[in-house]
Parts: structure tokens; sequence; C-alpha cells
């Protein structure tokens, strides 16, 4: 039991660097806010304004972790999330969605697609948010370990 606490401390603890975070979200100063603090954490990023924006992305940068927004004009986050998820180039990337809209946790979570790694909501909290990223991180890792 010891051990997986240890393990956990050291997940909250590990620098996001070697990892690359595709911000998405239409409000430009919530995207500099995000990746302001990503890049504090020494992650490499990238941003999308909308979903189409974040589909192109998503398919070019292959990042390790999008975090996502609901309310965006066009195509909203959660078509986008659908669409992450049933796309083969970008199935496997991890997803935290982060709204202002608590009660879209239910309409995301009821789709018949695998739900997103991670969820938080709006105004962020920086250092859940960097502790959810931390973890999503650590276990697509983990995974990908086994996989190999």
């Amino acid at each position: 039991m010891e051990r997986v606490l240890e393990t956990d401390r050291a997940v909250e603890q590990s620098p996001l660097s070697g990892s690359v975070i595709l911000v998405v979200d239409d409000d430009e100063d919530i995207r500099t806010f995000l990746l302001a603090l990503f890049a504090d954490h020494g992650a490499g990023l990238c941003e999308a304004a909308d979903g189409d924006e974040a589909m192109v992305m998503a398919k070019t940068k292959h990042p390790d972790l999008i975090t996502l927004d609901l309310s965006m004009p066009g195509r909203d986050g959660v078509s986008t999330f659908c669409d992450l998820r049933d796309d083969p180039q970008t199935e496997d990337i991890p997803v935290c969605v982060v709204t202002g809209h608590p009660e879209f946790r239910r309409v995301i979570y009821e789709r018949p697609v695998k739900a997103p790694e991670g969820f938080v909501c709006k105004p962020v909290n920086p250092e859940e948010l960097v502790r959810t990223a931390r973890r999503i991180l650590a276990l697509r890792s983990r995974r990908l370990t086994r996989r190999h």
C-alpha cells in the first residue's frame, strides 16, 4: 500500500517535460493561461481555437494530451471529442475536458465513445489541472510501455 502512495506522490511532482499538450479553447485569454501554466511545468505546447483546428492539430502534431473546452462556436467540443475518438489517427490521444459547464459532464460521459481521461471545471484550479494532466500522462506512459 505504501508503494502506491509513493508512486502517486512521484506522479504529482513529475514535470510535464517531454510531453506535448494541445490546448483547445475558443477564449484566447484562457488558452494563454493554460499554455503558460503547462509551459511553466515544462510541457511542449500547441493550440487550437476551435474544433476544426483541433482535429488538424491532433492529426499533425500527435500530442500526448489534449485539453478540450466543450463550449465553442462552430464544431463544439462535444462533437470534436466524438470525432477525436472515432478517428483511428486520434482515438488513443488522452483528452481532459476543461469546461465552465459542469452539467456537460453527463453529456460527454453518455456518448457511445470511450470517456475522457479527465474532467476539470472552470474556473480552472491550476494545481488541479496540472495534477490531472500528470496522472493522465503517467497512465498513458504505462499503457504504451505495456504495448511494447
